[in-house]
């Protein structure tokens, strides 16, 4: 029994061998054919490309005017540097000018070289398509078995006028020296079934297969090709070429080149799939041999994995435990986390507020510091309006009802400056918008001047307002721009507390799609080595529990936000000067407009 069993297990393991070694034989030929087919579409693609950017170049260069010069007053010398410049540039092997009688006018090559010297037997169909008024082109051979040649011509015309044509003769060999990298043998055939390109320097001008004459006898001659001898081995073509590479067998890959009615071909060596498919038929014999010797060893092995599966379970069920462990404590992490996320969230929402607060609370901050002075300028009208209403009482008694009648016209006008300064304070107390619209430079800036008169008309300071065109419009909010010239107003009027003769200027003008607003006073200015750092909150250069820090910073946010700019620099008068710029309302309208058009 153990004899039949041996020679048993012997049968079946070289027949397991065998069908191995076939099956990765198929399988390694199709890998290789793969491969090979994809390294042929590259190569192809490289060939078609390479000749087609050589394809429009004639034609293009026909419709050149000193071209047409060129070949009608026969200028050989200008044709001459014309030729040289053209083949420098794109790379052609020769580029030459002919009349239409075959004279050649010039052409960059003058030695033996020349193609256009040799006559035009060598391209005497490209010359003939081009005569008919279409491009021609045409494969030359190399009469040396060298690296064949490709010439496109263009006929050469103004109108009806036939000038003669222009020829671009290109050589195949970069398109070799490209193949040269591959480690598989290429060649380019053409219709006749010769090699036209390759990178096999003895292939050049050879037939792609061995012709044999139909009858064998003592005249007839083999002519030897490139290919011996081709069979097929299930869906493979398989070659065995000519010497010196007939040791081992081929992989032969076609791809045809429509365009120009050749097709490329691809010789792939198999001897590594030969190598590889008997590794694999060894491997799979040993492999028969080591399970034949294992299998006497599957009671004990099967005793052990009994014991291992259930030492899995055990582990299993301990590393569930973990896992689920693990998952709680994740969840718990990620509760905290999106808590932590809300706190977040809620703290952003707050300090959103803050600064919102702390915007109006500057508003009303400034308020209060002008409050001595809006009292006085309320004060004083309520004054004039109780002395003119008593006079008016006297003189409506007195029968003067004429002069009773001014008492009380000024008394209305009196009022009517009251209301404007109570409308102009809550306008600039209520809390500012978000939208951006346009706004009236020259109105915003009577607002500010209406609400920090009494204050700087008290300190005697001179206050002028420089604006030629009154009707600018600037895209902001109206009550965001009036805080931040009140902002800087103030701060002008607080740095000229100790000047004799205080001045404050206000300039506005239009430039480059801006318009540019400039605050300045006569004040000591701004030290140079804090001048970076005034934009910064609560940094201030007042006195202690004169400022906080806070308006230049609220006023530098407030103008980023209306998507402008808020700089200092030192002023002409000799105090600090404030620029503020702000895009011009009627240039944005106009953008818009145009945008929809």
């Amino acid at each position: 029994m153990s004899s039949v069993a041996l020679v048993t297990f012997s049968v079946f393991a070289l027949v397991v061998a065998w069908v191995t070694m076939q099956l990765s034989s198929q399988f390694y030929m199709d890998d290789l054919q793969t491969r090979s087919q994809a390294t042929l579409s590259v190569q192809s693609a490289g060939l078609e490309k390479y000749l087609d950017k050589y394809r429009l170049l004639p034609p293009l260069l026909a419709r050149r005017s000193d071209i047409v010069q060129i070949l009608a007053n026969d200028e050989r010398e200008r044709g001459q540097n014309v030729a040289k410049v053209i083949a420098g540039m794109s790379g052609a092997q020769e580029v030459w000018f002919q009349k239409p009688n075959g004279e050649v006018v010039a052409s960059n090559l003058l030695d033996h070289a020349s193609m256009a010297q040799q006559g035009t037997s060598s391209y005497a169909i490209a010359l003939d398509a081009a005569r008919q008024g279409r491009l021609g082109r045409q494969l030359v051979l190399s009469r040396n078995y060298g690296p064949a040649s490709y010439v496109f011509i263009s006929p050469v015309r103004d109108g009806d006028q036939d000038f003669g044509i222009i020829a671009v003769r290109v050589s195949l060999e970069e398109v070799e020296q490209s193949w040269a990298l591959s480690k598989d043998r290429l060649a380019a055939v053409d219709q006749n079934g010769i090699v036209v390109a390759t990178n096999q320097a003895n292939w050049h001008g050879e037939p792609l297969f061995t012709r044999r004459p139909a009858r064998s006898g003592r005249g007839s001659v083999i002519e030897k090709g490139v290919v011996d001898q081709r069979w097929y081995d299930l869906d493979f073509q398989l070659v065995r070429l000519s010497p010196p590479l007939n040791k081992t067998n081929y992989q032969m890959i076609e791809q045809n080149l429509p365009v120009l009615n050749w097709k490329v071909v691809l010789f792939a060596d198999t001897s590594q799939v030969r190598q590889q498919s008997m590794w694999a038929g060894l491997i799979a014999l040993l492999l028969c041999v080591v399970g034949g010797g294992l299998f006497w060893m599957a009671g004990e092995r099967r005793r052990r994995l009994l014991e291992r599966i259930r030492q899995d379970k055990i582990y299993a069920a301990r590393l569930e435990k973990r896992v689920h462990e693990r998952t709680r404590e994740l969840s718990t992490a990620n509760a905290l986390l999106a808590q932590e996320v809300a706190e977040r969230e809620a703290a952003e929402k707050e300090l959103q507020k803050a600064q919102a607060g702390l915007v109006q609370s500057a508003k009303l901050a400034t308020l209060g510091e002008m409050s001595a002075a809006l009292s006085h300028e309320f004060n004083q009208p309520l004054g004039a309006i109780r002395t003119h209403s008593e006079n008016a009482q006297v003189l409506i008694d007195s029968g003067k009802s004429d002069r009773a009648l001014k008492s009380l016209g000024k008394i209305i006008a009196m009022v009517e400056r009251m209301a404007a300064i109570s409308q102009t304070l809550k306008g600039f107390t209520r809390k500012a918008g978000s939208q951006l619209i346009a706004v009236k430079v020259s109105a915003v800036i009577g607002e500010v001047l209406m609400l920090t008169g009494p204050r700087w008309k008290q300190m005697g300071a001179r206050v002028s307002v420089e604006q030629d065109d009154k009707s600018l419009e600037v895209l902001a909010g109206q009550v965001r721009l009036a805080q931040v010239l009140m902002n800087l107003m103030s701060n002008a009027l607080d740095a000229m507390k100790m000047q004799d003769e205080p001045t404050v200027r206000i300039s506005v003008l239009h430039r480059d799609q801006l318009v540019i607003i400039r605050v300045e006073d006569n004040g000591p200015g701004v030290p140079e080595d804090v001048a970076a750092n005034i934009f910064d909150p609560f940094f201030t250069t007042k006195d202690v529990g004169e400022g906080l820090g806070l308006g230049l910073s609220i006023a530098y946010k407030i103008i980023e936000d209306l998507e402008g700019q808020l700089r200092y620099e030192r002023s002409e008068l000799g105090g600090a000067c404030f620029t503020i710029e702000l895009r011009d309302a009627a240039e944005q309208t106009l953008g818009d407009v145009e945008e929809e058009e």
